[in-house]
């Protein structure tokens, strides 16, 4: 992130189409492709409290954990930061894959820009139907992924409730843009996401329920990201090695 362009907390909640506040959660379901099987597919994202700070900006770690057909399949975290416009901005990650309830490899893994990934916008704080298309991030070895709005100011209904000033998405690779439409409701973030033909796994799914958690959950999330990190030492030496320790933030 450009540091002339300013940061703020990135446990300020200024960007209502991508809530940073500690303890909130999604629960969002669908279903996913393993194979050639189509099989139910449910990931619970969770903003946690623990920050590290990453190319001299402060950002906070997202939890993800997702199950295909109720068994774990891939759990770990983004880290976002909040610049002095609401731009919720992604600056790398970690996840690891499991099979049979185990870990078996790491999926993705990085921190900042260089060694082949850049930083970008995942989610800007103002989108109109004629925004030009952004720059969302390269991880190291693949291709940068970009948005672009499709339609703005939606009402759209999910099993539980319906929302107004609905804004959708397209992301995808730079070259084959193509990938999802994701569906984002202000208050709350993304709600829907329908595979376009880029999509590998051909990812469907729908926001099931939202939630704030008590100071217990909270805990209980951050300390998971905590201990991911202790893990991403030992399997990503390169990127988690010699980076200091995130810590949690104080109220």
């Amino acid at each position: 992130m450009d540091q002339q362009i300013g940061v703020r907390p990135p446990t300020l909640d200024t960007n209502p189409f991508h809530p940073l506040r500690p303890g909130v959660q999604w629960v969002r379901g669908g279903t996913t492709e393993v194979g050639s099987r189509v099989v139910p597919h449910e990931t619970i994202s969770t903003m946690t409290d623990v920050i590290r700070t990453i190319d001299g900006v402060p950002a906070i770690a997202m939890l993800d954990q997702s199950t295909d057909s109720g068994e774990i399949s891939q759990q770990g975290m983004d880290y976002f930061a909040l610049d002095k416009w609401g731009n919720v901005w992604i600056l790398g990650g970690y996840s690891e894959d499991y099979e049979g309830g185990e870990y078996t490899n790491v999926d993705n893994s990085n921190l900042g820009a260089g060694e082949g990934a850049e930083n970008g916008i995942l989610v800007p704080a103002m989108v109109e139907a004629t925004t030009p298309r952004w720059f969302i991030a390269q991880a190291p070895g693949e291709k940068g992924q970009i948005g672009e709005p499709i339609e703005v100011g939606l009402n759209e209904c999910v099993p539980f409730t319906c929302y107004d000033d609905v804004r959708i998405v397209m992301e995808g690779s730079v070259g084959a843009p193509d990938n999802e439409h994701k569906y984002f409701a202000a208050g709350v973030g993304v709600i829907r996401n329908v595979p376009l033909n880029a999509s590998l796994h051909q990812d469907t799914f729908t926001l099931l329920n939202f939630v704030e958690l008590s100071p217990a959950g909270l805990d209980e999330a951050s300390q998971t990201v905590l201990d991911l990190e202790a893990h991403a030492r030992e399997t990503s030496p390169d990127v988690f090695g010699s980076a200091p320790e995130s810590t949690r933030a104080t109220p």
